[in-house]
């Protein structure tokens, strides 16, 4: 998520708080410089923060995660549940979810450098069934040391697939994680998909990406609840509005393809305008 998109998103009030994307940590834990500036396009919006890590190695975790609250991180969120199979070889991410042991000393071992700060977990269902979640959930939420679960429904396995049983998933899920509160995560387009999953399961909240794309103001939609949304424009004219937003920062035409892409997707109506410029073309404005 580039530092332009972070900041038109809190110029057009897109959203109240933020989950940065993961910072992957192997060995050693980078210096406070480094740390500093992947938070700050975040900390520059006043709004709360909470940085995800990722990574194999508890120690390295929980140093970065207390250099992180000293930076004004308002939480940590552990990442046990990206599919990529470059990050779950090494154990990382998802991959975690095959070691429960691990995944318990990775969590006792960042609440114990950070005793005072929430800490939360991004993880799925599983890594090949969500039959897993019921050894998984109880462990983790029985150390104490989990504020909150993110709860993707698929596993693994299933990477971003079309899956039958996604509300049945996260019923279960909610049953296997009490008392901790869940946040439900994985196909939520719209305001009243959200508004019918709260409803049924009780959860503490949702959590939205590739919808938050396809509609930027889809978080303010669902805070409205099932309320009139007549009065905030459309999905289209609040993509035209945020992809405004980044270019007047000054965005190079090869990163500005490739945000159109994610905003618009095949029907993106600026590609063919983008891709007769100069790739690394810093572009300002393009007709909207």
């Amino acid at each position: 998520m580039s530092p332009e998109l972070i900041r038109a998103a809190d110029a057009l009030g897109l959203t109240e708080r933020w989950m940065t994307p993961f910072l992957r940590l192997s060995t050693a834990v980078p210096g406070t410089r480094k740390l500093a500036e992947f938070a700050a396009p975040f900390l520059e919006s006043g709004l709360p923060v909470t940085v995800q890590l990722m990574g194999n190695r508890p120690e390295v975790i929980a140093a970065a995660a207390a250099r992180f609250m000293e930076l004004g991180a308002a939480g940590i969120n552990l990442n046990f549940g990206c599919p990529s199979r470059q990050v779950t070889s090494g154990g990382a991410g998802g991959g975690a979810l095959r070691d429960l042991a691990g995944m318990v000393t990775t969590v006792e071992t960042v609440k114990k450098a950070i005793p005072a700060s929430p800490l939360s977990v991004k993880l799925r269902t599983g890594w090949e069934s969500p039959d897993e979640m019921q050894r998984i959930l109880p462990a983790l939420a029985e150390t104490g040391c989990v504020s909150a679960f993110f709860l993707h429904f698929r596993t693994v396995r299933e990477q971003y697939r079309p899956v039958s049983g996604r509300e049945e998933r996260f019923e279960a899920g909610l049953r296997l994680a009490a008392p901790v509160p869940v946040v439900l995560n994985g196909d939520i387009d719209s305001p009243d998909d959200a508004s019918e999953l709260l409803e049924r399961t009780g959860a503490a909240g949702v959590m939205c990406a590739r919808g938050w794309l396809r509609d930027p103001l889809l978080l303010n939609r669902i805070r409205q609840g099932r309320r009139d949304n007549s009065g905030l424009p459309s999905a289209d004219e609040a993509r035209h509005r945020l992809f405004r937003c980044v270019l007047e920062q000054g965005f190079k035409v090869c990163r500005a393809i490739e945000l159109s892409n994610f905003l618009w997707g095949s029907a993106n109506p600026f590609f063919e305008r983008l891709k007769q410029l100069p790739p690394t073309a810093a572009v300002s404005r393009i007709d909207l």
